[in-house]
């Protein structure tokens, strides 16, 4: 696992850009602690940050071709690389080392741009081709690495994190309204959008061709729905086999590794394939809290007993958000899924074991686990009331109604079911943002085009079954830009690199052909993962009651991190910045506080919100 970055600048002088590049790459040491390196060529200019996995003694980058042609920086790692270097080098290629670089800089050179289709694991990439004056990045197919581009009039930037790009100070640093609104409908702002305006992300299953000044982007991959009727036994065993070669596949490494373990179905399911693999001593690493509501620590450590694993386990506290500016700062971006706390400390306690950890990602959206999904499917007996009642007399009740009103939001949500099934499946704010925003701002976001990122993938998949259809939108919003983003930003932030065997291509292909009977039973998903998991697990996981992976906000912001809060979010700076109505921030923080209604989760994101523009915005805070 490694951090990228590069520019293709043809002003100034060779020293001006190799200031630049530097600067660029030393933002992303935390990454690569382990080595780094710079490519110059003209105006070309490629950096690279590593953390050491695989071929320990060779395969530094950027990585040139023999002829010096090409030059890849790569982030990530290609599990098939081994097969696609033995096909290569039955066509004749010659390799220098044993790395998994490699095997992408001889697939250019014989496949061009169709090497993205050929990789199986998790990537991005650039490669610059001298002799056509072009460079290609990729992302891999779900995005479990991120890639972050700035094309100007006179210049093209990219890298792993926004932060590194803004080391180029010519690079303007204006907020973007139609994120801010993205952020306060999501709670992230999806790609192809940053917080900044002229920054954006590629999308995961998206190639970038830079060339003749231009930029062009096109998918190469995307996940098909075509759910088919099949024998239960056979897709059981089927799957069991998928996922015990995916774990594996991710278990090639030349230093330690181990397992994250929250003691829920899809990680539990991982360790124990793992253990059923490796044996046991297998390392598992568990985060914990003091309110047991929270907490699935007891969880863990019966599946650690189960799959003798050494097991390690930490619990957070309140007093842990001191970490908080430098969550934001790894970040890049207002963030406001809180699980990015005990993602960063269960890296964080990972870290000082081992350098590898698998991790249970995926499951809910592959295999239907979210309790919206089944909540979703029942909700014909509101679908009977006729269209114009819900989404005219409903939606008007409900926008009329004050912000703490009791049944606003179900109403709003009644008069959306068209639109993209059970709203809360994606979007968090819609509800309130006419009343968050100050007046000043919403007039300013009624001029702005808003893209819709989740509209825009729920109409694509139109023609799918409505479960396959909340699926799919869920892998391409939800799961790339919530999920798969906090887990790499807050595993690199403690340099450890993070595997997902459940998001393997072939396990997410083949449970794209799952019908709802095996998806979801009885009200409950992941129905044939259970099936898969009966034959290795103890019945106490398979009909535990889904837990989330969240701090306990509501708590926290009434006692420990209450006067942080009001003190923050009531302070004169914030009310400077002109996006927010102050009565409503007010009324969110008193009945709050008195217990009338939880808006802990909307108090988390203003307080990201705020602090990002600490961080990256105010004169005299910037670390960048």
């Amino acid at each position: 696992m490694c951090g990228i970055c590069g520019y293709i600048d043809y002003r100034g002088s060779i020293e001006g850009r190799r200031s630049t590049l530097q600067a660029m790459n030393d933002l992303l040491d935390h990454r690569g602690p382990d080595e780094q390196g710079l490519h110059l060529e003209g105006g070309i200019g490629l950096g690279h940050r590593r953390l050491s996995i695989i071929d320990l003694s060779s395969g530094q980058q950027p990585m040139g071709s023999l002829d010096g042609s090409q030059w890849l920086v790569f982030n990530g790692e290609i599990y098939n690389f081994r097969e696609l270097r033995n096909e290569l080098t039955a066509k004749g290629f010659v390799f220098r080392t044993k790395s998994d670089t490699e095997v992408i800089l001889q697939g250019y050179a014989a496949w061009g741009d169709d090497v993205v289709k050929r990789l199986d694991g998790m990537f991005v990439f650039a490669l610059w081709d001298a002799r056509r004056k072009r460079m290609l990045a990729a992302r891999d197919r779900l995005g479990k690495k991120p890639l972050y581009y700035y094309a100007g009039p006179d210049r093209f930037l990219f890298a792993s994190e926004l932060k590194s790009i803004l080391a180029e100070k010519e690079v303007p640093r204006e907020v973007d309204p139609a994120a801010v609104d993205r952020y306060f409908t999501y709670g992230y702002i999806p790609a192809p959008l940053t917080i900044f305006k002229g920054i954006a992300k590629l999308r995961p299953g998206h190639i970038l061709v830079w060339e003749d000044g231009k930029t062009d982007i096109k998918p190469y991959w995307d996940v098909r729905y075509n759910p088919r009727q099949r024998d239960e036994t056979q897709a059981v065993d089927e799957l069991e086999g998928l996922l015990q070669d995916a774990v594996r596949k991710r278990l090639i490494s030349d230093v330690p590794l181990g397992a994250f373990l929250s003691g829920g179905l899809d990680s539990s399911t991982v360790v124990a394939l793992m253990s059923r693999i490796s044996g046991p001593g297998s390392k598992t690493f568990t985060i914990g809290f003091e309110q047991q509501e929270f907490s699935e620590v007891d969880d863990a450590r019966l599946i650690s007993k189960v799959c003798g694993t050494e097991h390690h386990e930490q619990t957070v506290k309140a007093d842990a958000l001191s970490v908080l500016p430098g969550l934001v700062w790894h970040l890049d971006e207002p963030f406001s899924d809180s699980s990015s706390v005990p993602t960063f400390y269960v890296s964080q306690m990972a870290r000082r074991n081992v350098t590898v950890v698998l991790s249970g990602d995926g499951g809910d959206e592959l295999f239907a686990g979210y309790n919206n999904y089944a909540k979703s499917m029942g909700l014909g007996r509101w679908q009977s009331i006729p269209r114009p009642i819900r989404k005219h007399l409903m939606g008007a009740a409900g926008k009329a109604l004050p912000i703490s009103a009791p049944g606003k939001f179900w109403l709003l949500e009644q008069s959306r079911l068209e639109e993209i099934g059970d709203s809360s499946l994606v979007e968090i704010f819609p509800p309130v943002k006419d009343g968050l925003f100050s007046r000043d701002y919403r007039r300013q976001l009624r001029g702005v085009e808003t893209p819709e990122a989740a509209l825009a993938y729920w109409e694509q998949a139109a023609s799918l079954p409505k479960l396959s259809r909340m699926q799919y939108l869920d892998t391409k919003v939800y799961l790339a830009e919530d999920i798969l983003m906090k887990v790499d930003k807050m595993s690199m932030a403690n340099s450890l690199e993070t595997r997902a065997p459940l998001l393997d291509t072939k396990v997410v292909e083949f449970a794209a052909t799952l019908t709802p009977d095996l998806l979801m039973r009885d009200g409950k998903g992941k129905y044939l993962l259970r099936k898969v998991a009966e034959r290795i697990l103890p019945a106490s996981v398979l009909n535990k009651k889904k837990q989330g992976f969240a701090i306990p906000r509501s708590q926290w912001f009434r006692k420990e991190l209450r006067d942080f809060a009001w003190e923050t979010l009531g302070s004169p700076g914030f009310a400077a910045r002109g996006y927010f109505h102050g009565p409503t921030v007010q009324t969110m923080l008193i009945e709050h506080d008195k217990g009338k209604r939880d808006y802990s989760h909307w108090i988390w994101a203003l307080l990201n919100f705020e602090i990002w523009h600490q961080t990256f915005m105010d004169p005299g805070t910037r670390k960048v």
